[in-house]
């Protein structure tokens, strides 16, 4: 009931996944294989297919060896036994169960053959998984969701007052917005995102590589930048990665010389405005 998809077969894999009429990015080929060129450490990407009668769902998760990790080298031979994770983001099986109890049952018994051992997964928010899985589940934070289900004027009088009032300040200031799915300013996105992790002493893993968002890239139905300009010079940056109903805020930063323009407040409206034009349900603002 559980079937192997594996990274090499990326065309299989995206027309599985695009099966799913409101399916996720995170469960792209494109999105995992950019985490596994980034680092050996994150693992093998896979796409794991449930099927058994009218119920149908996918799941992608990293495959990594036991025996690589730093506290078990030499402890245990390698291919013995494994650990999955969910690629950075959002995961866990999504699709169409109606009983949930006999999947958990075939993914157990898919794990014991493949000597999959443990796994840590990080809950899709637009599925109940988290409700029927049969492990332990923890809330650490909560995420920022914004429905963009109603008029584009409702949206506005939905924002605090001083949101408001920040993008009034910025349009005040003439700023502009570039869109685009290119890397014709991924310079500049750089220079802004790597300062701003220096600014809020970010973990080294947040310190993605220029090849990472090459990677990304490559999904160019499913990646958009913004770009906030103020004379000339882009001082906001935000990329975007979205599927067929929800979109999330997922990497970006803020030249600090240029706070007092509210570039930041002014970018989100604009990819608000972006999503709904675009037809898309949610926005993912961040969490975890």
């Amino acid at each position: 009931m559980i079937r192997e998809i594996g990274i090499e077969n990326q065309q299989e894999w995206d027309n599985v996944v695009r099966s799913f009429s409101d399916y996720d990015v995170f469960y792209l080929s494109g999105y995992s294989k950019a985490f596994m060129r980034e680092a050996p450490k994150n693992g093998t990407p896979i796409l794991l297919l449930y099927e058994d009668g009218e119920d149908r769902a996918i799941n992608v998760v990293l495959r990594r060896d036991v025996a690589q990790d730093e506290k078990m080298m030499g402890k245990i031979e390698p291919g013995q036994y494994f650990d999955l994770i969910t690629p950075y983001g959002y995961g866990g099986f999504w699709g169409t169960v109606s009983d949930w109890d006999k999947l958990n049952r075939a993914y157990t018994d898919y794990c014991m053959v493949n000597h999959y051992v443990c796994e840590f997964v990080r809950f899709e928010l637009f599925t109940d998984y988290h409700e029927h899985y049969d492990g332990e589940v923890e809330t650490r934070t909560h995420n920022v969701v914004r429905s963009l289900e109603m008029p584009l004027d409702d949206v506005w009088m939905d924002f605090k007052q001083k949101v408001r009032k920040n993008v009034k300040k910025a349009n005040s200031f003439n700023l502009s917005c570039i869109i685009e799915n290119t890397d014709d300013h991924l310079e500049d996105f750089l220079r802004i995102y790597y300062s701003t992790m220096d600014r809020t002493d970010a973990e080294g893993e947040y310190y993605f590589s220029r090849q990472f968002y090459e990677d990304l890239n490559e999904m160019r139905n499913n990646v958009m930048y913004f770009h906030a300009v103020y004379e000339g010079k882009i001082v906001s940056t935000e990329l975007v990665i979205y599927g067929a109903e929800n979109c999330y805020s997922y990497l970006g930063g803020t030249d600090r010389a240029y706070f007092d323009v509210r570039p930041n407040d002014y970018l989100k409206y604009e990819i608000i405005k972006w999503a709904k034009e675009k037809g898309l349900k949610s926005f993912v603002l961040g969490g975890g």
